[in-house]
């Protein structure tokens, strides 16, 4: 009877020990990179025939894209190429004919499963007759195992990012990983994106201006503190020296909800610096509110500029996308101040 025992033992200490040996190969493997780290902050240029003229205004957008998912994104729910391809076609008919001169996205993908490998940003930046992209790769993992069940709805391998659609040369293209969520495992933040900002420096003429392009923590909010007073730290280096624009997903909201108590983006509303494209007494506006898409209720996205040196003319919410992304972009026109 012992050697009996001891022979389940040893056989279930065997099969254990393989089990544990999966688990670790599995999670080396699936939270490896798979794209070249020398591409993470990539200037790329597009067969198209852009065309600037000389111009006193200029337009800016806002997006972000939710990888072409709509209202799905995140939801572990079977998805068809046919749902982003009409998602892109709507993205496009939407945007071609405001002519923006720039436009920043968030969660873009470059080739990840879960869109079906398709290259967003060249898609759009072709279709869009954008000759010029910064990029910026904030999720490159072999296989995410996300959402957790079933398998089937597991994204596997992601490409993904943010990127500027500039039809000015983009002189310089940068990214700057911000802070982790420390309370979480260090297994979550592997597989986890990071949360990036984005600086690209862009040529008008003889004048050099800085588009900062962010996406900043959604679900913990001490981690989302420290990366806007980051930003805030940020614009120092620049607001002396150029025209700023900062914009993209900062994952608050005015005034404050129970799902968003702490509204972090009130560090950059009060920094003297920079202003709100969209004017504060109008953010608690359930109008200009950009998250959900079909039903609008929050504002997450926004758009600074630094007065000093630029002044905004006209904004809105671009509702014309519909569900292509489960959020709504923002429209700024602007021009410089001589």
């Amino acid at each position: 009877m012992k050697n009996f025992l001891a022979t389940i033992l040893k056989f279930g200490g065997i099969i254990l020990g393989l089990l544990i040996f999966a688990v670790v190969v599995f999670y080396f493997w699936a939270s490896s990179n798979a794209y070249s780290r020398e591409k993470y902050a990539e200037i790329v240029d597009y067969p198209v025939s852009a065309t600037t003229t000389n111009q006193n205004e200029f337009t800016l957008i806002t997006y972000n894209i939710g990888y072409l998912s709509g209202l799905t994104n995140n939801k572990a729910v079977s998805r068809e190429k046919k749902l982003f391809d009409n998602n892109l076609k709507t993205v496009i008919d939407a945007l071609k004919p405001l002519n923006a001169d720039f436009i920043s996205f968030q969660e873009i993908d470059l080739g990840s499963k879960r869109s079906f490998k398709v290259n967003q940003v060249s898609e759009l930046a072709k279709a869009l007759s954008f000759n010029q992209a910064g990029i910026a790769i904030n999720w490159d993992k072999t296989y995410v195992p996300f959402p957790y069940f079933p398998f089937s709805a597991h994204f596997g391998r992601i490409l993904s990012g943010q990127a500027v659609l500039s039809r000015y040369p983009i002189t310089n293209n940068k990214r700057i990983v911000l802070d982790k969520v420390a309370s979480k495992p260090f297994f979550y933040n592997a597989f986890y994106l990071d949360r990036v900002a984005q600086i690209s420096e862009i040529k008008i003429d003889n004048r050099s201006v800085i588009i900062i392009n962010v996406h900043l923590e959604a679900f913990d909010s001490p981690t989302r503190k420290k990366q806007t007073e980051y930003i805030q730290k940020l614009l120092s280096e620049y607001v002396d020296k150029y025209p700023v624009l900062l914009l993209g997903d900062f994952n608050s909201t005015v005034p404050p909800i129970p799902e968003n108590p702490q509204p972090t983006v009130d560090i950059l509303l009060k920094t003297t610096s920079i202003k709100s494209a969209l004017p504060p007494e109008a953010l608690n506006n359930p109008q200009i509110a950009t998250f959900p898409s079909d039903k609008p209720k929050v504002k997450f996205d926004y758009v600074f500029y630094t007065p000093k040196n630029i002044e905004v003319t006209e904004w809105r919410i671009v509702d014309e996308v519909k569900q292509a992304s489960d959020h709504l972009p923002v429209l700024v026109k602007f021009r410089f101040k001589d």
